[in-house]
């Protein structure tokens, strides 16, 4: 399963003991099966990474178009170790992401225009710089320096802090508007989702299930955004798995996506479009331990993204997909 902490995206088993709240939502282990036949047809572009395991410091980062059906090795030449997570700017012309910047060996936020040698790192010093996104506009980015949210200019120059110093936030992502940020608060089970207002610094808890792992939050539209609940299910083991829902912005109840299942992780999803999405699973079938997969959010069918290419699922993990039309 998926397990977020103060240094970014692990992944790593719950211990045994813990106990997690059984009616998070109902879960179905009746497989759909997919239909090739009928792939949603994609015309934009995905970019994503894939590792051995999160502490082997030796992730990738890779571009695939889904138009020409090419995929590109972006991080071949990098002088960066690790990057990973990254997110495209509004015009789709440049990515944010984090890597470790060897010198200093310490995370940091770096920039990207497609097309140039290499990414220009943002971030200054030997902090702990994580977790970066665009704003809507594509003027800032977001992101968690050690347990703090921070917004940055593309120069890397800080505009504001909007969370306190003493407490854990991490995985911060804009609304519509770019007046609030959702995020993670804390993490384990005793992580929760929250909601920040940027004029005002207010923050406020939206989901905060007891004993569930509630993280990797990510804008759908102006009402509604996809996060990942990690939690038990009796009828399988005892086994933890994550789920994707879809929480809102003004703490309506979430929904359990339709595709979620007790055979594997559902973890990470982005959007496509108002009904699909990207996400990383452990279904039966992957290659590796995850592999992306399309997923549609109103018929519950899922699809390998093996269909698309066989170069992009591999035996390694297959990780952090963001998608840009």
């Amino acid at each position: 399963m998926l397990c977020c902490v103060s240094m970014g995206l692990v992944r790593a088993q719950r211990s045994a003991g813990e106990i997690i709240d059984q009616n998070i939502s109902p879960m179905n282990n009746k497989n759909i099966e997919e239909l090739p036949a009928t792939l949603p047809v994609l015309t934009g572009k995905m970019v994503y990474h894939h590792y051995t395991s999160y502490d082997a410091l030796d992730s990738e980062m890779y571009l695939y178009d889904f138009a020409s059906n090419q995929q590109t090795w972006l991080s071949e030449n990098w002088n960066i170790k690790h990057p990973m997570n990254a997110h495209f700017s509004p015009d789709g012309t440049q990515i944010t992401f984090m890597g470790i910047n060897e010198p200093t060996d310490s995370w940091s936020i770096y920039l990207y225009e497609f097309g140039s040698l290499q990414p220009i790192r943002l971030s200054v010093g030997n902090a702990r710089d994580e977790d970066p996104k665009f704003s809507p506009d594509g003027t800032k980015i977001v992101f968690k320096r050690n347990e703090r949210i921070g917004e940055m200019d593309l120069s890397g120059n800080i505009i504001d802090w909007l969370t306190p110093e003493n407490l854990s936030y991490s995985m911060p992502y804009y609304n519509s508007d770019g007046t609030k940020l959702v995020c993670s608060k804390d993490g384990h089970d005793i992580s929760s989702i929250c909601l920040i207002d940027i004029q005002t610094k207010v923050i406020s808890k939206l989901y905060d299930k007891p004993n569930v792992q509630d993280y990797y939050p990510i804008g759908l539209d102006e009402n509604s955004f996809y996060y990942t609940a990690g939690f038990l299910v009796p009828e399988n083991n005892n086994a933890i798995y994550d789920q994707v829902h879809r929480g809102f912005w003004d703490g309506q109840t979430s929904i359990s996506l339709p595709f979620n299942r007790i055979d594997g992780d559902y973890s990470d999803a982005y959007p496509i479009d108002d009904h699909l999405l990207i996400l990383s699973s452990t279904r039966p079938g992957s290659k590796g331990g995850y592999d992306l997969y399309i997923a549609d959010t109103k018929t519950g069918a899922i699809y390998s993204l093996s269909n698309y290419s066989n170069e992009i699922n591999t035996n390694l993990e297959d990780l952090g997909a963001a998608y840009h039309e």
